[in-house]
């Protein structure tokens, strides 16, 4: 598959590592693609001011412009704000960019925000959030899926029902909509009661069900400070799925991405 990293940060939000070197780190690693995907939050990160998003876009930019074997794409992490799918990212801002993800979070009320303790409801929750999300023509991928295990209760991937699972996979094939394996995904779950392996296996099989969908795929670091182009997991877990090839995110539609 094409070798890429579509999810990473910088210290324009809470990533360690420079534009730049972020760069000369994806082009040592032979990397085809990367997507720099800073958190959108309301008056913070790139949300805090529009000189702030004017110079994240020129520094990339001005980087892409100095190599020719890789792609370089300016892109955000925006949040869902609420289980109805309101979202962190104004549509004219989400516009301007190449690559735009949204994920839940600390800000996701009726999920990882006030958690319902009934799983239920908390399930259905994600659900619903995530199907809105694929109503946004902005939005070009859900970043770390079901990353629902540092909550109270946890929801683990095998919680989900199958039948909500197929038609939220139904609606992302339709709508172009990206699912992000991203590699550090037991970070999300370190304080359940699942072993690594477990995990693995548990969430290769959510894979394989959206895979039957149609739905495509995207591997990510999600990097902060381990390093571009660190996806073995992701790369793992697609295999173990049996993702075919052209279920990956391919370099053409990326190069669509920056000629609109």
């Amino acid at each position: 598959m094409m070798r890429h990293d579509l999810h990473t940060h910088t210290p324009y939000s809470d990533g360690s590592h420079s534009i730049p070197l972020q760069v000369l780190l994806a082009r040592a690693m032979e990397l085809q693609a990367i997507a720099f995907t800073d958190h959108y939050f309301p008056e913070r990160a790139l949300g805090e001011s529009d000189e702030i998003l004017d110079a994240y876009e020129a520094e990339i930019r001005a980087c892409r412009a100095e190599c020719d074997d890789i792609l370089v794409l300016t892109g955000a992490e925006a949040q869902v704000l609420d289980s109805e799918g309101s979202i962190s990212i104004p549509a004219n801002v989400a516009h301007r960019l190449e690559w735009v993800l949204c994920d839940l979070g600390g800000l996701s009320e009726g999920t990882l925000k006030n958690t319902p303790a009934d799983k239920r409801t908390y399930a259905d929750n994600v659900l619903r959030a995530y199907l809105k999300l694929c109503d946004y023509d902005f939005i070009d991928g859900i970043a770390h899926p079901f990353n629902t295990g540092k909550t109270d209760p946890v929801l683990l991937p095998a919680d989900f029902p199958e039948k909500s699972l197929r038609e939220l996979a139904q609606k992302m094939a339709v709508t172009n909509t990206v699912f992000d394996v991203m590699n550090l995904q037991m970070f999300w779950f370190q304080g359940a009661d699942i072993e690594p392996r477990e995990l693995t296996q548990q969430y290769a099989e959510l894979v394989r069900l959206f895979a039957g969908q149609r739905v495509v795929f995207q591997v990510s670091s999600d990097d902060h400070r381990c390093g571009i182009g660190n996806t073995r997991w992701s790369e793992k877990v697609l295999q173990m799925a049996e993702v075919p090839d052209e279920q990956i995110i391919s370099l053409e539609r990326l190069r669509t991405q920056l000629r609109q």
